[in-house]
């Protein structure tokens, strides 16, 4: 079916506009007859059935070309997430072993700094322009064309290989086969059933699960057309949204949802056509479906899935909903809720959500270990919380690893995030867990207001006081300008989570507090923070360079000699300890603790790394050492 996907639409009318990217329209027959010459340009090239094709790209026509091609030619390909710091990508090509890497030109010189390219074989840029540095443009890859081969590829062999978000562990390949996504598409078109007539809007990247598998592959397949985005904004989705053909089809994150409806010009728009809207990656206020429902006419259609699974449950897209629930298995899934040995909990009952059925992930690429763990059986083991009620619709409670545990109580975030959600100057809503000496974790809750909205922490602590239970309210609630995401619309939990962690170490360290996410997403996972009493030594002078540390709390002196001379004293927001790795040298001083510290200490390949990584936290390291050489009299090197 891959291989054809674009079978329907082509026999309906091939010269039909299909595929909008950058406001440029595609017929079926062009990017059938691009898709061929790709296939024919990959195999000049010296790729093979199985072999691995990467693609680092925004939403374009080459994304979806290269997909194509790809399902012809019984290649795999390994969509990457276009916002990817370098070394997931780098980390991602090296384990997947790609043959070569299809990227969007303005991507190059980045993965280049950062190494990340040095054991691709063969590079593919896409808006280029002519070959340079070893790299070829993309036009020049398109061969002759060729008949598509009538022989279709094995269900088992594979198709995609999909990495999932490495936040704070590396990402692992998801293997899904031609029989897994063509299934899968089939049930999925059994329950949300489109037509010719429908116009998919696409703003969630193609690279990603959501959009692939509920979105282009369905809708292409029916004989509808796609419009892509290459990001998201509210101001381009509006323009989008008014541009003919009219929009049938949308599928948004709940936080993109939430940044539409507090638009005015959003709210401006005609939905005369919209038929469908899906919502997927988290659960959607309850405020916000009605809110929408009011402006459209048309209810949210909210479902849950994973890139191991697919979507594995759904609202009825036309039929009968219960906000909140993400609905009943999807068709021809089978979901369930189990306890700790794996047996069936009674319907009301919170479990681990389990998943079996022909859409699911063969495993792991090159992870054996972990794909025992997760695929048990023929069921995957999602890691989601979940409960069903008395007419067989899944409620979805959050992920097991996200729940907090505050002095034995269990709080699922989801819950405290909806009890947030009803106050009226709430836009969004995040909540996490802590760490707290007493508590082992405490809530705490990060809200973005609504546009001229006001509210206190304060107030929003007394407002869910009064509609949860005492030890579920947040021990702080923190108003922010900005969700860090992980995508368009999806919250970055782990990454908010960390930050609220180190909060002592962003705060205090001036380079810090201006971070980029990028940065931070790396840092954060190598330090081990520590507490020092006063008189405690910290670092020997003489001793090896294999640390440095970064001062949150307390003061230390700097010693030197036989007997100790002090000669300064450290305040909060100090670093020491990076002159001897960077002059790769013993320690030149002693660190005391003058009164009760907390340092973050960070390994020696931990700063070189980030140091050959980060240009601007090289440049702060470097100037700090010769601040610190000149301070003392020493010698530059």
């Amino acid at each position: 079916m891959l291989h054809h996907l674009l079978k329907r639409v082509l026999e309906i009318d091939r010269e039909r506009p299909i595929l909008e990217c950058d406001g440029a329209w595609t017929t079926a027959a062009d990017l059938e007859r691009l898709a061929s010459r790709l296939a024919s340009g990959l195999a000049a090239i010296g790729l093979e059935e199985g072999d691995r094709v990467a693609l680092l790209l925004p939403n374009c026509l080459e994304l979806v070309v290269c997909y194509l091609a790809c399902f012809r030619m019984r290649l795999v390909t390994v969509p990457l997430d276009y916002q990817y710091h370098p070394l997931q990508v780098g980390y991602a090509l090296g384990h997947s072993g790609a043959s070569i890497l299809v990227v969007d030109q303005e991507r190059v010189a980045g993965l280049e700094e950062a190494g990340a390219l040095k054991g691709v074989p063969r590079l593919v840029a896409v808006g280029g322009g002519s070959a340079a540095g070893g790299r070829r443009p993309f036009d020049s890859l398109l061969g002759a064309e060729r008949e598509p081969t009538s022989e279709a590829p094995h269900d088992d062999s594979p198709a995609v290989m999909i990495y999932t978000s490495g936040t704070t562990s590396r990402p692992k390949g998801v293997v899904l086969s031609h029989g897994a996504l063509a299934t899968g598409v089939r049930k999925y078109l059994a329950r949300v059933t489109l037509t010719p007539d429908d116009v998919a809007l696409i703003v969630t990247s193609v690279s990603r699960p959501l959009a692939l598998r509920c979105q282009v592959l369905p809708t292409l397949w029916a004989g509808g057309r796609v419009s892509l985005l290459r990001g998201f904004t509210v101001a381009d989705f509006v323009a989008a949204l008014r541009r003919p053909p009219a929009k049938t089809f949308l599928t948004l994150a709940p936080a993109g949802l939430g940044q539409l409806m507090a638009s005015p010009d959003f709210r401006g728009c005609d939905f005369s056509y919209l038929r469908l809207c899906l919502a997927g990656g988290d659960r959607v206020p309850t405020k916000l479906l009605e809110a929408f429902e009011r402006l459209t006419g048309v209810p949210v259609t909210e479902q849950c899935g994973s890139t191991e699974t697919g979507p594995y449950a759904m609202n009825p897209p036309f039929g009968r909903k219960k906000p909140g629930s993400v609905g009943p298995p999807s068709h021809g899934v089978t979901v369930a809720v189990v306890d700790d040995r794996g047996v069936d909990v009674p319907t009301g009952t919170v479990g681990e959500i389990r998943v079996s059925g022909p859409g699911i992930m063969d495993g792991y690429w090159n992870e054996s270990a972990m794909t025992r763990k997760t695929l048990r059986k023929g069921w995957v083991l999602t890691g989601d919380l979940g409960r069903y009620d008395e007419d067989g619709y899944l409620w979805f409670v959050g992920r097991s690893k996200d729940v907090i545990v505050r002095g034995g109580n269990k709080i699922a975030p989801l819950e405290v995030e909806a009890a947030l959600s009803e106050h009226a100057a709430v836009l969004e809503v995040c909540v996490i867990g802590v760490p707290d000496p007493v508590s082992g974790e405490v809530p705490h809750g990060y809200v973005i207001l609504q546009p001229g909205a006001e509210a206190s922490p304060q107030e929003l602590r007394a407002f869910v006081a009064g509609r949860l239970a005492e030890f579920m309210v947040p021990a702080e609630v923190h108003v922010i300008s900005e969700m860090p995401s992980k995508g368009p619309g999806k919250i970055d939990r782990e990454l908010l989570r960390m930050r609220a962690i180190t909060a002592a170490l962003i705060e205090r360290v001036p380079f810090f507090k201006n971070a980029s996410n990028d940065f931070l997403r790396d840092i954060i996972p190598r330090l081990d923070a520590r507490v020092f009493a006063p008189g405690d030594v910290v670092v020997h002078e003489g001793d090896v360079g294999d640390e440095m540390y970064f001062l949150t709390k307390g003061q230390v002196a700097v010693l030197r000699g036989d007997p100790p001379e002090q000669l300064t004293v450290l305040p909060p927001g100090s670093f020491f300890g990076e002159l001897a790795i960077l002059r790769d040298a013993p320690r030149a001083a002693t660190i005391r603790a003058v009164s009760d510290v907390e340092v973050y200490a960070l390994r020696r390949d931990g700063v070189l790394q980030l140091a050959q990584n980060h240009t601007d936290f090289r440049q702060y390291l470097q100037a700090a050492a010769l601040h610190y050489l000149g301070e003392h009299g020493m010698a530059a090197s």
